[in-house]
């Protein structure tokens, strides 16, 4: 496999500021392309399944080229001709953290992923590169597609779009969520639409995006599942639900995701959408939360505000975890002399680059964890599951305690700089 160096990445995107508007290489569609994500702790690859198109192209259309690299994985679409880098997508996938577990080191994983992009106009390349926690990036995959000879599959309309919080804004300048159902039954209508009002307002009443809630729709689609509840392995409970959500996901009890993501897409493509939220219908508590993927929370927990808006951190701003002292099946998810690559953690092997410049000249590097420097940004040892060599910049902000409405400085600058790019 080719591997591919930060310097080339950072090339393409200093080139690709000066690629052409929206309209010279698009239409307002959108493709979707499915692929399964297929490998070990070792070697990982690509395998294309389908195309699929249809509706409008609801993320930014000013902003092609994403500007920050959070997640480990990059897509990236050229024209076919010139080869010109004209669209790409920075994301994290549930495969990436299924590799550095054990479980990886015995058996081969198979993981459904996809990716949204403009319709494009005529024919062009894709990659997709896979960054490893050194930021080492390998090519896994590539493919071509070209609207002259490929036929997508359409998108097909089955499900009632219900609108909770609409921005003034079109879905092109506006950040749009969509709230997902999973386990609910027909029987429970009038409860999944409470839950989804619910949560709406967890994320609406919470700092940075209550702030600037006029750029922010919020939808949820209507869809019912042949039975109630959700699927819990470690307790012998199996349910046939919408998009098959399940808690143990890499062997850690309280993740709860999708393992059906092309359902889950099929499903969300009946309205416009940037962020999927999955709202499983279980008084369990559980979620989880991945860059530019999807986030889950369980609807009856008694700290769900909380989880949702955490969550939302990771989905949303790239954020990282900063807790040390829960199980997690991760490993080496930081390395020693790696700067991490999430905006809310430091190994100060290059702080200049992370909030350096927010802090209070008279705050120590590092930062004493105590009374004295509560409420005050700076450099705390503890973070990203590991108690030594890994800071966060807030002694108990959302992204480490379970404190709803408590994002620190640097969290929601990131938040409001995701909000930002997406409501251009």
């Amino acid at each position: 496999m080719k591997k591919l160096s930060l310097f080339l990445f950072a090339f393409f995107f200093v080139f690709s500021l000066f690629s052409q508007e929206f309209e010279d290489y698009f239409v307002n569609k959108t493709l979707r392309i499915n692929y399964l994500h297929i490998g070990n702790y070792n070697t990982n690859h690509i395998q294309l399944d389908n195309f699929y198109y249809g509706g409008t192209w609801n993320g930014t259309i000013h902003s092609l080229i994403e500007p920050n690299r959070y997640g480990d994985m990059l897509f990236e679409v050229f024209d076919a001709e010139n080869k010109e880098l004209i669209f790409s997508r920075s994301y994290s996938c549930l495969y990436n953290e299924y590799s550095t577990t054990e479980r990886a080191e015995t058996e081969t994983g198979s993981f459904e992923e996809c990716i949204l992009m403009p319709y494009p106009k005529k024919k062009v390349e894709f990659t997709f590169t896979s960054y490893d926690r050194k930021k080492v990036g390998t090519l896994i995959g590539s493919g071509t597609f070209d609207p002259e000879v490929d036929k997508p599959i359409p998108f097909t309309k089955e499900y009632k779009t219900i609108n909770l919080h609409l921005s003034k804004n079109s879905p092109q300048h506006a950040l749009d969520i969509l709230f997902v159902p999973d386990g609910y039954t027909k029987k429970e209508k009038k409860k999944l639409r409470q839950d989804m009002k619910r949560f709406s307002g967890y994320i609406l009443e919470c700092s940075p995006f209550k702030e600037v809630k006029d750029n922010i729709s919020i939808r949820a689609i209507e869809g019912f599942s042949e039975e109630s509840g959700i699927t819990d392995p470690l307790k012998n409970i199996y349910k046939k639900t919408l998009i098959n959500s399940s808690y143990n996901v890499i062997d850690v009890d309280r993740y709860l995701m999708c393992l059906n993501v092309w359902k889950m897409h099929e499903i969300a493509d009946d309205a416009p959408y940037d962020l999927i939220v999955i709202v499983a219908n279980s008084p369990k508590y559980g979620g989880g939360g991945i860059y530019n993927f999807y986030c889950t929370v369980n609807n009856e927990g008694r700290v769900s505000d909380y989880v949702i808006v955490h969550e939302l951190g990771h989905l949303l701003g790239g954020l990282a975890d900063e807790y040390y002292t829960s199980e997690v099946s991760v490993r080496d998810y930081y390395p020693v002399g790696i700067e991490p690559i999430e905006p809310n953690l430091t190994t100060l092997t290059d702080f200049e680059s992370k909030w350096a410049d927010m802090l209070d000249p008279s705050t120590p590097i590092p930062t004493p964890d105590n009374e004295k420097y509560q409420n005050v940004l700076g450099v705390f040892e503890g973070g990203g599951y590991v108690a030594e060599g890994v800071y966060r910049p807030w002694r108990d902000c959302t992204m480490k305690e379970a404190k709803y409405n408590n994002f620190c400085p640097v969290c929601t600058k990131a938040i409001l700089k995701a909000i930002d790019y997406y409501t251009k």
